[in-house]
């Protein structure tokens, strides 16, 4: 008896559905558009590190980060936005200056951010810049990124024993978009 429902129900299910051609062309219509967010630099500075061991305060401080998104042709060949994003905190007494530039292999410059201005005491400062690479072709040879912090020279040293803190972070964010 169980059997005979079983296979009631099974041929009731086969003879009584439709189906319509199936289009299959539809796929070359498709557009994948993935969007990858990965934290990119970041450091903290405090006043003890920006003296040299004579005891003399620099008033810049360079970090430079690989960058090998564009080592993958698929990658290289299909991206169509960069958005650079990053919160700063500045605890220092004086303003701060951030310069940022994409290099190539060759550590020459292919894209340059305008120098972001930070005030002192300022907490939470956030910069967005958002990178069209229709507009900048040459962005796609970066293969590092190098962010400078320039102090503003006050005439006054900085205590090198201060708690005062520079926290700088940054995220970026690739869009990519490609023919199925």
């Amino acid at each position: 008896m169980k059997f005979f429902r079983i296979l009631f129900i099974t041929s009731a299910l086969i003879f009584n559905s439709c189906a319509e051609d199936l289009d299959f062309d539809q796929v070359n219509d498709y557009v994948l558009r993935p969007i990858y967010t990965s934290a990119l630099t970041s450091f903290t500075l405090l006043p003890a590190q920006l003296f040299d061991s004579n005891g003399v305060q620099q008033n810049s401080i360079t970090d430079i980060t690989n960058f090998e998104v564009f080592t993958d042709d698929f990658v290289k060949d299909n991206i169509v936005k960069i958005d650079f994003y990053s919160e700063i905190k500045n605890d220092f007494d004086r303003a701060v200056t951030i310069n940022i530039d994409f290099l190539d292999r060759n550590n020459n410059v292919v894209y340059s951010f305008t120098p972001i201005q930070v005030q002192s005491k300022e907490l939470d400062f956030t910069y967005l810049e958002e990178i069209a690479i229709a507009s900048n072709p040459t962005l796609s040879e970066t293969f590092k990124i190098r962010v400078e912090a320039v102090l503003e020279n006050t005439g006054t040293q900085m205590n090198p024993n201060s708690t005062e803190e520079f926290e700088f972070k940054s995220a970026i964010t690739v869009y990519i978009e490609a023919d199925f």
